[in-house]
């Protein structure tokens, strides 16, 4: 699966680490489409293309140092059509599960808050309905949500990382997998 993310933009250090990768964001990037105000899109993202039905999965770990510092994975068409599902640092210094919606402007939605900076994250597509999850452990998924987002057939899928306010955000990714199974139940997570 590492050789499949050979495409990227606005790349960042990024090396292999045992099962995975590991990166370092770039100072002062992010990627979000704030309403009626800017549209940044500078933080980094490695990717692929696919097309059709799919699911990526992988376990995320954020090493923040402020807030909104993630790591994440993303299906992205254009600078202001993509999804973003995060372990990010927020503004109370705990980590949590983040999702980003962006169709123009960005619905920015936090989740779970976690003891510890590491979950897996899973991004599934049916059509234009998608799903998104997070797991502790990666065999028991939990709902984060789902909703409708008419995108291109073919899209960038992938990871990437951010540091909107500071720099030395480190993130890791392990065991990335995309595959063409898809999620039966986006509620129940099976």
């Amino acid at each position: 699966m590492k050789n499949t993310f050979n495409n990227s933009l606005n790349a960042c250090k990024i090396s292999d680490a045992d099962s995975g990768f590991h990166l370092t964001a770039n100072g002062k990037t992010d990627f979000i489409c704030k309403y009626k105000e800017a549209i940044i899109d500078d933080a980094s993202f490695f990717y692929t293309e696919k097309t059709g039905d799919f699911t990526i999965k992988a376990e995320v770990e954020t090493k923040g140092n402020f807030s909104y510092d993630a790591a994440f994975l993303m299906v992205r068409e254009t600078e202001t059509r993509w999804i973003k599902l995060a372990v990010e640092l927020g503004v109370d210094t705990t980590y949590n599960v983040v999702s980003v919606i962006t169709d123009n402007w960005s619905d920015d939605a936090n989740g779970e808050l976690f003891p510890s900076n590491k979950c897996w994250l899973r991004i599934t597509r049916k059509g234009d309905f998608w799903g998104l999850h997070y797991s502790v452990n990666g065999q028991q998924w939990r709902f984060v949500r789902c909703f409708g987002l008419d995108l291109s057939s073919t899209v960038k899928v992938g990871f990437g990382i951010q540091a909107p306010l500071g720099d030395k955000c480190e993130g890791k990714l392990d065991f990335i997998t995309i595959s063409n199974e898809s999620v039966k139940n986006f509620r129940d997570g099976n």
